[in-house]
């Protein structure tokens, strides 16, 4: 459930760098405003892609068999 959690806010991240995107390009007039909305979109988008494609579980290592080499 967990993982799902994560996933979610992934989702949800990139859904408000969207909105951001959209707002700051439609709505916003002034300049500097306008570009740290449109910042805060692209920072919004790349962190929700990237718990996106975040891996959750640790890959599989066989460490008994790298300290324990067989006679």
């Amino acid at each position: 459930m967990a993982a799902l959690k994560i996933r979610l806010f992934g989702l949800a991240l990139m859904a408000l760098g969207g909105f951001l995107f959209v707002w700051s390009v439609r709505d916003i007039t002034s300049e500097w405003p306008q570009i740290f909305v449109g910042l805060g979109s692209v920072f919004c988008l790349s962190m929700g892609f990237g718990i996106l494609i975040m891996p959750l579980e640790a890959p599989p290592t066989s460490s008994d068999t790298k300290s324990n080499p067989p006679a």
